[in-house]
């Protein structure tokens, strides 16, 4: 085994321990609300100013709830993949403030007319990652430091998030593969 094998295996094994600590509990969090059938819109079907639903029916008190359960959960998983008993809260609050950001992109999306379930690529797939990244910007020191695998990570949540979404449309469980 020669020497720059070496550097590559240890920059993947640092970049996917990294990827698994901050974006992990996120990924979860997001994914979560699919679980669940939720009936109490989180907007209360308010009309905003523009005459459009502040976020829709998609976005659900039992959705945010298990999305936010998942995050402490999962949080919890990786505290012990990554041995750092102190990441709990961390993880926790950027899964959270990952499903915030989902709902930030609905509430977009509804100004610009979309309705639930129409695609705004891009944005659809990577919301919940933009909002935990600037979380984890503003409170973790060292994160800016590595900006090379936020864009390792955004390319690897873009990709998983299709094929995830392929995955639960064959499945039954979405009506559109975006």
């Amino acid at each position: 085994m020669n020497g720059l094998s070496l550097s590559n295996n240890v920059f993947i094994v640092c970049f996917m321990l990294w990827f698994i600590r901050y974006y992990v509990p996120p990924m979860i969090a997001n994914a979560s609300p699919l679980l669940v059938s939720g009936s109490h819109p989180i907007d209360g079907g308010r009309i905003f100013i523009d005459g459009k639903p502040l976020l829709g029916p998609g976005k659900t008190v039992e959705g945010f709830i298990t999305g936010a359960l998942m995050a402490l959960f999962s949080s919890m998983l990786v505290s012990v993949i990554v041995g750092d008993e102190y990441f709990v809260p961390y993880g926790f609050i950027g899964g959270v403030v990952g499903l915030l950001g989902d709902m930030v992109a609905s509430f977009f999306k509804r100004r610009l007319g979309l309705k639930r379930g129409d695609p705004l690529p891009i944005i659809d797939q990577l919301d919940f990652a933009f909002a935990s990244t600037l979380f984890y910007w503003l409170v973790e020191p060292g994160f800016a430091s590595r900006p090379l695998f936020v864009l390792y990570a955004f390319i690897i949540i873009l990709v998983l998030h299709v094929v995830t979404n392929n995955i639960a449309y064959y499945m039954g469980v979405k009506d559109r593969r975006w």
